[in-house]
């Protein structure tokens, strides 16, 4: 007689795991909250992250802390040095050419989606970052600037319409900050990307996608190299 299926089996081990904690834990609670600060610009590169100071300031053990740690460690966004402990982490040159590698190949896709697949690019949410982002350099909000303009190519990569690539792109979101924040006066930085992210707003809106893609190519380019210098001093 031919025993149980592998399947079946494998169905009937599956009802003796056990029941896991609902989500989110404390761990990602804490992950999200450094992503945030990070993201922001309220959490500069370099900047210690003592475990014990942070349990404190957040109620939670110093286990669920090193959980969020690993995470983000994982994630790219935070460092571990023996001795030192943990920090926010600074971009090398490798770094920052392996991040702004990986824009253009999701950014410049989501405009070769919208121009040959039929993809749809919100421009309701673009404007309204580029907006943003404008009355914030009035204001001489330099970090809000900032996350307005990584909002702004959010929304150009949204127009994939995958949830997969908005989640890993908001990782690189954050990564692009760290750079950011490495140029000593942020308006040196952003005020010139505002009048560009405008020109491929303005393309974009008039059907232009080819001259665009150019425009956003240059932009991302430009922008690596500007961190690049800011890092190697060249």
């Amino acid at each position: 007689m031919a025993g149980p299926s592998r399947q079946g089996s494998r169905t009937t081990r599956l009802v003796d795991l056990p029941a896991l904690a609902p989500l989110p834990t404390a761990a990602e609670r804490a992950a999200d909250l450094i992503r945030e600060y990070i993201f922001n610009g309220e959490f500069q590169p370099g900047t210690p992250l003592p475990e014990t100071t942070l349990a404190q300031a957040l109620r939670v053990s110093r286990n669920t802390v090193r959980d969020a740690f690993r995470r983000l460690i994982h994630e790219q966004l935070l460092s571990y040095e023996p001795h030192r402990g943990v920090s926010v982490k600074l971009l090398s040159v490798a770094d920052v050419r392996d991040i702004y590698e990986l824009r253009r190949l999701i950014e410049l896709s989501a405009i070769d989606a919208a121009e040959h697949r039929g993809k749809a690019i919100d421009l309701g949410a673009l404007e309204e970052a580029l907006v943003a982002g404008e009355r914030a350099a009035r204001a001489g909000d330099w970090l809000a600037v900032g996350t307005e303009n990584l909002r702004f190519h959010a929304c150009v990569v949204a127009a994939r319409g995958s949830p997969r690539i908005d989640a890993f792109f908001r990782g690189l979101m954050i990564e692009t900050r760290l750079g950011f924040l490495l140029i000593p006066d942020p308006q040196t930085l952003h005020h010139p990307f505002q009048s560009r992210n405008r020109a491929i707003f303005e393309r974009l809106a008039s059907g232009d996608l080819r001259e665009a893609r150019e425009l956003l190519e240059g932009y991302l380019h430009d922008a690596e190299r500007q961190i690049v210098t800011a890092i190697s001093g060249e």
